[in-house]
């Protein structure tokens, strides 16, 4: 009954607001049932993110989210409009410190453990395929058009081209993270939108990335023109030492990547500014209340 009438209000939030918020992946394609168990529909009262889960009972998402208070996840699912899925209760929500102008990322620890698989991190000797002309992988629930508009309740996924993997070319970017805090990835019709907030970006199966906002210098449409995400490989300690738990590190055959993971103290973010009209509007959150960042829905 709760699921039943949750996802009614979301359904309704996600025409009435879509102007507002963040859509879904752009120029992707929608996702086979059993594909990405991980990746989680973040549900708030008037609002709609994307997840991941990275330990049995901690979905990671983007720090604007978190202002939407998210009451619920839902795991293991590709249209929230059906049956099926994995609906668990958020014990608490928590954003990055000062996430407006530092990591734009925040954890969720959940009532009880998921049956899913929790995705690993990627560890420094994965991020050394973040170069420019490599692709990466985004994930999420948001909407699909190039403006904006319209309406989506399904998974999407696409491959997005990366830019430039030390986010230091766009206005959007937070020198304060600057190099390696943030990536830039997508363009050219392809990209994550309004209602994706906080969902993945994969790269050789880790997490690499969590989608943030779009560019200052993104076109004129609100989707489509690239965007700024986070690297989770800089924020893994403080997961961590906030949620107790333990994460997964993807394995290979190069050093730990502590020194990266201590730079976090340091960083501070990401930017409140994002690009074009449609992606500054990130958290599918109502009227505007909530538009620091970008993929939400």
């Amino acid at each position: 009954m709760r699921k039943q009438l949750t996802l009614a209000a979301l359904l309704v939030s996600t025409t009435t607001f879509a102007g507002s918020i963040d859509q879904p992946v752009v120029g992707g394609t929608t996702v086979a049932f059993g594909k990405y168990p991980d990746v989680a529909l973040v549900v708030a009262p008037m609002a709609l993110c994307t997840g991941t889960l990275i330990a049995p009972d901690v979905v990671l998402t983007a720090g604007h989210c978190i202002d939407t208070e998210p009451k619920e996840v839902l795991l293991g699912s590709v249209d929230y409009t059906k049956p099926g899925g994995e609906l668990i209760a958020v014990k608490s929500a928590t954003a990055y410190p000062a996430w407006e102008s530092s990591f734009d990322v925040g954890v969720l620890v959940l009532d009880h453990v998921s049956k899913a698989k929790p995705r690993a991190i990627a560890s420094a000797c994965t991020a050394k395929d973040l170069q420019v002309g490599n692709d990466v992988e985004v994930v999420g629930f948001g909407l699909t058009t190039a403006s904006g508009t319209g309406d989506n309740t399904k998974l999407h996924r696409a491959a997005l081209t990366v830019r430039d993997p030390k986010c230091t070319t766009d206005e959007s970017c937070i020198a304060k993270v600057a190099p390696n805090g943030e990536f830039i990835a997508g363009g050219d019709g392809v990209d994550a939108c309004f209602g994706d907030s906080g969902g993945p970006i994969y790269l050789d199966d880790a997490l690499i990335g969590v989608v943030s906002r779009g560019m200052a210098d993104g076109g004129t449409k609100p989707c489509g023109g690239g965007g700024i995400y986070v690297r989770a490989d800089r924020v893994a300690s403080w997961i961590e030492t906030t949620t107790h738990r333990k994460v997964t590190r993807a394995a290979c055959d190069a050093p730990a990547d502590a020194p990266a993971d201590a730079a976090e103290d340091d960083a501070g973010g990401c930017s409140a500014t994002g690009g074009a009209a449609g992606w500054l509007a990130l958290a599918l959150v109502v009227a505007a209340a909530l538009v620091l960042a970008r993929r939400s829905a």
